[in-house]
């Protein structure tokens, strides 16, 4: 059957261990090692290199389960440098702009761009996207060292699974690059490919599926849209009619407003006494407040809570309270103040019987969020908000854009508020210096911040 020419086709640009590569990108002695990163507080495997795949290790494995055999084979492991991967990430996408004005990202280290065909018919199509993929690949390779894999198809959906056929070539030690609009073996492929792999069907519809014949993405493509109507929801509808080569999932109009956020980090060490928990909910209050801002919203309730997160010996408990905001606001001093007074009335330090309660946990939770310059005024004006006339307002939004400017330029905490405090006691890094709060998650093993810190640049020297 004749394939129908599409007016554009999308590629998918998928990073290989993304944070695996940006390790090695500022350290090249890792090429070749194997290298592992670890989640928050050092707990679990999030990424792998292909030697730690090899040598039997799982995503997600506990590391205390997996140290002694990442230790066997010489696997450098690192602690989650976010910093410097959401800055790499920045970088791989202003790149791909380069290639093409129609960028949409999709995880951090993933992104959709679109293809106008230009007028071009089967082969020549298929040689104009094989071409503009390898040359993607090279760039962002070149500019920012990062390896990907570039996958071309009709829709969305045929892009994730083309980057499943790419991945195989790469592992056979092929340039993983394809266009899956005309390939020889596409139908194979998709015959191949189990219904859980594609992209949008779970676990739990993959079991449904199978006992209705749909057991592969090929056969999930031949299914009568009466059936996934009637059995399903018009989501998998969408995933089949791509599967079928007719683009279905489409980008969103804008985006869509948020109406709660949550903030939240285990700490690196079970606390116990309610100073240590206050910064540490004020910490978070202040940079959900500094996001609101970004995002152009307010909040009308705030919440906070700590809890035990039931491990370990001893009581267990969560305690969670949350109340209105006299007037809706992205104040850091309004959050800070109403999540605190949240924390004092959720907070218990003892059991009935007398024992300590050990948090693990600690965040805030604003709702009721809506877009800035909407929030509704009181009629009588209570005691805090007696001086909130529009010049008072006009200063505090510029001492709010002074305190994120310095923060965006100088580091998070360059500017502080009183309650998120100067930590009393401070982790050592691995060459000694001082390093994050107590209470902040444990990543002994973090690499240099080496795109984002004056004093932790890489050094290159020449004789």
């Amino acid at each position: 059957m004749e394939l129908a020419t599409p007016r554009r086709l999308v590629a998918l640009v998928d990073c290989s261990a993304f944070y695996v590569s940006c390790e090695r990108v500022f350290d090249p002695s890792l090429e070749g090692v194997p290298v592992a990163v670890l989640s928050n507080n050092d707990g679990c495997v999030i990424a792998r290199s292909q030697e730690v795949k090899e040598a039997g290790v799982k995503m997600g494995e506990p590391f205390f389960k997996c140290r002694d055999d990442l230790a066997a084979i010489g696997a450098a492991v690192f602690s989650s440098n976010y910093t410097l991967y959401g800055d790499m990430s920045r970088r791989v996408m202003e790149t791909l702009l380069t290639r093409s004005p129609d960028v949409v990202p999709y995880s951090i280290d993933e992104a959709f761009v679109y293809l106008p065909t230009g007028g071009r018919t089967g082969d020549a199509l298929r040689a104009y996207a094989e071409d503009w993929a390898r040359e993607t690949r090279r760039r962002v390779l070149q500019w920012t060292g990062i390896p990907v894999r570039v996958s071309v198809a009709e829709t969305k959906t045929l892009a994730k699974a083309a980057s499943e056929y790419a991945r195989a070539q790469l592992a056979a030690g092929d340039e993983p690059v394809v266009c899956f609009y005309g390939h020889p073996d596409r139908d194979a492929f998709l015959q191949g490919l189990d219904v859980e792999d594609v992209w949008g069907v779970g676990r739990r519809w993959g079991q449904s599926l199978r006992c209705l014949g749909g057991s592969t993405a090929s056969k999930l493509a031949r299914m009568e849209d009466r059936v996934i109507r009637q059995r399903y929801n018009v989501v998998l509808l969408r995933t089949v009619l791509e599967l079928r080569g007719i683009p279905a999932v489409q980008d969103g109009d804008g985006p869509v407003t948020r109406k709660t956020m949550i903030r939240s980090r285990s700490f690196g060490e079970p606390v116990e006494d309610l100073a240590t928990i206050r910064r540490a909910v004020a910490t978070h209050a202040a940079r959900a407040a500094e996001k609101l801002r970004t995002e152009g919203l307010v909040a009308g309730r705030v919440g906070a809570f700590c809890t035990t997160k039931g491990y370990g010996d001893g009581p267990h408990r969560t305690g969670w309270v949350e109340g209105d905001l006299v007037c809706a606001s992205n104040r850091t001093q309004d959050v800070i103040r109403a999540a605190l007074g949240a924390l004092e009335r959720g907070y218990l330090s003892r059991d009935d019987r007398g024992r300590p309660y050990r948090y693990r946990k600690a965040g805030v939770v604003l709702g009721d969020l809506r877009p800035e310059g909407t929030e509704q005024h009181v009629l009588f004006t209570p005691a805090e908000t007696v001086e909130r006339t529009p010049e008072w307002s006009a200063s505090q939004a510029r001492l709010m854009a002074a305190v994120d400017a310095a923060n965006r330029r100088f580091g998070r905490r360059s500017v502080a508020f009183a309650s998120m405090g100067a930590p009393s006691t401070l982790r050592q890094t691995r060459d000694g210096t001082p390093g994050a709060p107590m209470w902040e998650m444990r990543r002994e093993s973090m690499s240099p911040r080496y795109t984002t810190r004056w004093d932790q640049l890489a050094v290159v020297r020449t004789e």
